[in-house]
């Protein structure tokens, strides 16, 4: 990896290049279609000669009529081959997105479980940008670029005189482009990135939007969008500013070596070297063997992008949590071990969490208390395989939870968040964990969560559509159609966070009579809960301390004793006190 934190772009492990490789056979046939109309575009150009040197000077209908047949036939066999190319090249771009798009979005994913950074949001819009690039004119022109050759040695059988001002006009072409690099690329590059950045502010802005209508920060965070969108508009219209003089100055460059072009051959055809066919058809030919020279030159920003897309989504796939998962194991009995776990945030030092070691046997349920950022939600992250350890390890039936293939796991797991998000689709989708499910198991999974009779007064019951980010529920409803997909499949391990922070005294009794039941079917269930109502039905409590330290473990009962001959502390925002004398949480 550069100094920078960019894959290195001849890196042999390079995804997008492995991507392409993998439609080698689609990339050699529009290769091979390049170099058939490479040599059918110089149809015209001997056309013109032809008929200059043959048909003017015999005055021939006949000749005429079939060189007009011959160059129409080879221009339809050029227009076709062209159709061809492009629809192949835009199947090519569809297939490398195919590639990438999966797995981009499942490191995504995992990163963005670790790591909201603002920089992983952005691949799939890479994918769609190297997929436009793959199917556009300008990767035409780059596959075109090998073949200026044949026009060098179809212009030095003309004449050696047009040769050389051509790779004289194509090397000043090559000097404006590198120009234009060195001058455009560090502004280009920072006006994406900018505007990248202001993308993702937006974005943030829609998902939140009740905080900003409902806080009054509306106007405040559209002027800091719009200070971030116009500094990205600045730095684009600098660098768009010096990209239009350099391409127009390339475009009369261009103009001009054809004008060369045809002054050298008005001089040879005064020299008695060469014939007005020659000089007209040289002239032509010149512009052609350019033309992938000015292309490439036009779409220079589209380049720029696409590399830029292409060293994000190399980092992003290098960079992504790696699971090492095993081979397929047998449905767990719900035994826990933890061993001495321990978790730092990724890239500091920081521990959130250390020392914790405990074991739950096949049926039994733990309740999980400490203050606020003492690691809950982190350690429940752990405990269901979300996140590695960074020390210690989380096993199942003695395999690291971690490493279960979690396309198997997910059979036997059942998780609630501490923030619920349900997906856009119906209540059954979401319940069937984003499957259509069979209906029976729908059901008693609802119905297990004391959620079957409030789903069935929803508009459409089962079949009602929640909407992004589940903005047709309340909190309560979300939370309790939560817990269903949790239960959904019957699972034989299940951690609930904050199961009750949502729900009215309804739920909060469904909750308790879904744990209860869950403790008759011999299931292993583990809570994390602030208010203490809840955890009255649990075998075993975990104490975390605020450092993330494990303070107690053990029976219910024995900690209860153990805080019982405390002094009750000073309640705490966010905190579960264990008051004396209670016999529960407080």
């Amino acid at each position: 990896m550069s100094a920078q934190g960019q894959i290195p772009r001849n890196d042999a492990n390079d995804p997008v290049r492995l991507a392409i490789a993998a439609s080698r056979p689609l990339v050699v046939s529009a290769f091979l279609f390049s170099a058939v109309m490479s040599i059918l575009a110089l149809t015209t150009s001997f056309y013109m000669l032809q008929v200059y040197d043959r048909v003017l000077s015999s005055r021939s209908n006949e000749t005429l009529i079939l060189l007009t047949v011959i160059a129409a036939v080879a221009l339809a066999v050029f227009a076709v081959l062209d159709s061809l190319r492009s629809r192949l090249l835009a199947r090519i771009g569809m297939r490398v997105a195919d590639r990438l798009s999966a797995q981009v979005l499942r490191a995504m994913i995992a990163t963005s479980s670790q790591n909201s950074g603002h920089t992983m949001r952005s691949g799939l819009r890479d994918v769609e940008t190297i997929r436009g690039f793959l199917g556009s004119p300008g990767f035409g022109a780059l596959l075109d670029a090998p073949f200026i050759v044949v026009y060098f040695v179809v212009l030095f059988l003309l004449s050696p005189w047009f040769v050389l001002v051509v790779l004289v006009g194509g090397a000043l072409l090559v000097g404006i482009a590198l120009l234009n690099q060195r001058l455009t690329n560090p502004t280009l590059t920072r006006a994406i990135q900018l505007g990248a950045r202001a993308q993702t502010f937006a974005d943030d802005g829609l998902r939140n939007a009740d905080v900003l209508e409902g806080m009054g920060m509306s106007q405040i965070f559209t002027e800091r969008w719009r200070k971030s969108w116009l500094e990205s508009l600045a730095m684009g219209t600098e660098a768009a500013d010096r990209d239009s003089r350099l391409s127009s100055t390339s475009r009369g460059v261009r103009l001009a070596i054809q004008v060369l072009l045809l002054g050298t051959g008005a001089l040879l055809l005064l020299d008695f070297q060469a014939t007005g066919g020659i000089m007209i058809g040289a002239s032509i030919i010149g512009a052609r063997a350019l033309a992938p020279i000015e292309t490439l030159v036009s779409t220079w920003k589209t380049i720029i992008a696409v590399r830029l897309a292409r060293e994000r989504i190399a980092k992003l796939l290098a960079q992504s949590p790696k699971r090492d998962e095993g081979m397929r194991l047998p449905s767990p009995s719900g035994r826990l071990q933890v061993n001495g776990l321990a978790y730092t945030l990724p890239g500091t030092r920081r521990m959130v969490l250390s020392g914790i070691a405990f074991d739950l046997l096949p049926g039994e349920s733990l309740g999980i208390v400490g203050p606020s950022a003492a690691g809950k939600s982190t350690l429940v992250r752990l405990l269901v395989g979300a996140w590695p350890c960074t020390s210690g390890a989380v096993r199942l039936d003695g395999a690291d939870i971690y490493a279960w293939p979690r396309g198997e796991l997910s059979r036997h797991i059942g998780y609630l968040p501490q923030d619920v998000e349900l997906f856009a689709g119906s209540v059954r989708e979401n319940i069937a964990r984003l499957d259509e499910g069979e209906p029976d198991a729908v059901v008693r999974a609802a119905q297990r969560a004391g959620a079957h009779e409030m789903i069935l007064g929803l508009p459409k019951d089962y079949n009602t559509e929640i909407g992004d980010y589940g903005h047709n529920l309340s909190g309560g409803q979300s939370q309790r159609i939560g817990i269903a997909r949790a239960l959904y499949g019957d699972p034989r391990y299940i951690v609930l966070d904050e199961p009750n922070s949502n729900l009215d005294g309804l739920g909060e009794q469904a909750l308790l009579e879904t744990l209860n039941q869950l403790k008759r079917d011999g299931v292993t269930v583990i809570v994390v809960a602030h208010r203490p109502s809840i955890l009255q039905t649990v075998d075993k409590m975990l104490v975390l301390k605020a450092n993330g330290a494990m303070e107690t473990f053990g029976p219910r009962a024995e900690v209860m004793a153990k805080y019982a001959a405390r002094p009750a502390p000073k309640p705490q925002a966010n905190v579960v006190t264990l008051s004396p004398g209670s016999g529960m949480p407080s």
